[in-house]
């Protein structure tokens, strides 16, 4: 870039990790101390050639890109469990694809077209002739490491012959006109670097960015996720005291059986218990961190084809701001209109416009990313490539953005709580059940016990009655026998024979017939 006009001035164009910036915002083109003249791509006289936005922009993608990439999405705790395998090579380049939409759908003479298999298959890498925009992930390096992504134009390292010179002056529009002054972008880098996290799901982690805007999220998170865990460990070590208290008070043995009765009661609070052990560390550190301290990588790729496309930070230039007075109309298709310094221009530059703040081209940061266009982005656009034709002009204040709605984060948790939660409250279940079967067996056998007793004592209560019956019964008969034995003749009743014949004298024969 030494023969370029901005020399040492020119650097890398990236996502700065930059917290705090002003809220201003506009469009900004690239050079940035330049007012008339800016860098873009060019639209061929000729409409068979695939030149610039002839036919769309050529891109390819590093083979190596989802293999750097993969690791540093925290969706998947970077392959380290893949119970469930939530981002893909394919939903990556998905992703930058759906970016790349994100500024076509809302210009007709704009558009991107994969090359990458017919790159792969020529094997020269960055040096692919069919690209004109190459995506890669490299390790940062030099004074990049405060940077998540950047684009070169025209870079030199990459084997490119541009010309006579590097940057061509002279840039046709989409509208036939010839800009002279305008710098050429012919080929372009976009990188990505790999010492900082991604997620895909910008849907999930929205609503915590957005609440963190307006409030410290992350203390308030802090507050609620390691209130919960403290106040879980706080129960468990009050039922570990009642543990060794009915230990204490009952001996070893009665003292567990009882503590264990008495956890068994409430096992529906015995896993709620073992849930909010478990939930709170998975929520904060695979669910709410990686959304406030990792990347969008959706955002972050739509930022960078702005840069592509010839735009830079409306932050960092406040004074270069260029503001439309009016919206973009087909009559408004000449360069002079575009020109802050032209007569009748419809472009102003208003330093530090605070009017409009929301920008795809802010510094992105954790705390604030965009995949979508503002009305100022899109007017942008337009002004930066003209179209001449009101039936082609995108219209109204909304831009057209179509977004993957994968909002996975529940699942993503639920995916990361269940399985300890089923093991630690299975383990519970079975060490309760344990308890429980031992103090069931030890009831039974004490029951038994007590029915045995029972048994020999009654047995031996019958035993003493029967025994008690015969002596009563031995008594009597005896006592009869012997009241027999000394009852006199005279006590007999006389018309008893067996009292007649003891009456008789012995020489007095009985009776015939008696």
């Amino acid at each position: 870039l030494a023969d370029h006009p901005l020399g040492a001035m020119w650097r890398p164009l990236g996502v700065l990790l930059l917290l705090g910036l002003q809220l201003v915002s506009s469009w900004v083109t690239l050079p940035t101390d330049y007012t008339g003249r800016k860098v873009a791509w060019e639209t061929p006289t000729n409409m068979l050639s695939d030149a610039g936005l002839g036919g769309g922009l050529a891109y390819a993608v590093d083979p190596e890109l989802c293999n750097t990439l993969m690791p540093l999405f925290k969706e998947d705790d970077g392959g380290e469990v893949p119970i469930m395998q939530f981002v893909t090579c394919e939903e990556i380049q998905d992703a930058i694809a759906r970016s790349m939409t994100t500024w076509s759908l809302n210009h007709p003479y704009l558009d991107f077209y994969n090359v990458t298999d017919e790159c792969i298959a020529e094997d020269k890498g960055l040096n692919c002739s069919l690209a004109e925009l190459y995506i890669q992930a490299t390790a940062p390096s030099g004074d990049s490491t405060d940077v998540a992504a950047f684009v070169l134009h025209n870079p030199t390292t990459a084997g490119r012959f541009y010309g006579d010179r590097t940057w061509q002056t002279g840039v046709r529009m989409p509208s036939g006109e010839y800009v002279n002054d305008d710098w050429r972008i012919q080929f372009t880098t976009m990188t990505f670097h790999n010492h900082i996290c991604w997620y895909l799901d910008e849907t999930f982690c929205a609503r915590f960015r957005i609440l963190n805007e307006n409030i410290d999220a992350i203390l308030m998170m802090q507050f609620i996720i390691w209130g919960v865990w403290a106040l879980s460990f706080l129960i468990v070590f009050l039922r570990g005291a009642q543990i060794f208290f009915y230990i204490f008070r009952f001996g070893w043995k009665t003292g567990l059986k009882r503590a264990v009765q008495a956890q068994a009661k409430d096992m529906l609070w015995t896993y709620i218990l073992i849930f909010c052990l478990i939930a709170p560390p998975i929520i904060w550190f695979k669910i709410f961190i990686p959304c406030l301290t990792c990347y969008d990588f959706e955002a972050t790729s739509a930022h960078e084809i702005g840069h592509v496309l010839g735009f830079t930070h409306p932050d960092s230039f406040p004074k270069v701001h260029r503001v439309e007075k009016t919206n973009f109309e087909e009559k408004y298709c000449d360069s002079k209109f575009s020109d802050p310094d032209a007569s009748g221009a419809q472009v102003s530059m208003q330093p530090g416009d605070p009017d409009i703040n929301d920008s795809i081209m802010f510094h992105l940061t954790t705390k604030k990313s965009k995949s979508c266009l503002s009305h100022n982005d899109l007017q942008g656009l337009l002004y930066q490539y003209p179209v001449c034709n009101d039936d082609l002009i995108r219209s109204g204040e909304e831009s057209i953005c179509v977004k993957q709605r994968r909002n996975i984060g529940w699942v993503r948790f639920l995916t990361a709580t269940v399985p300890p939660f089923l093991i630690a409250s299975f383990g519970v279940f079975v060490l309760v059940e344990i308890a429980l079967y031992y103090e069931n067996k030890d009831q039974t056998k004490n029951r038994w016990k007590l029915a045995g007793m029972a048994a020999i004592q009654e047995g031996r209560k019958r035993r003493e009655e029967a025994e008690s019956g015969g002596r009563r019964q031995s008594i009597f008969s005896g006592r009869r026998l012997s009241m027999l034995g000394t009852r006199g003749p005279g006590t007999m009743r006389q018309g008893s024979a067996f009292g007649r014949s003891f009456a008789r004298k012995p020489s007095e024969p009985a009776a015939a017939g008696m």
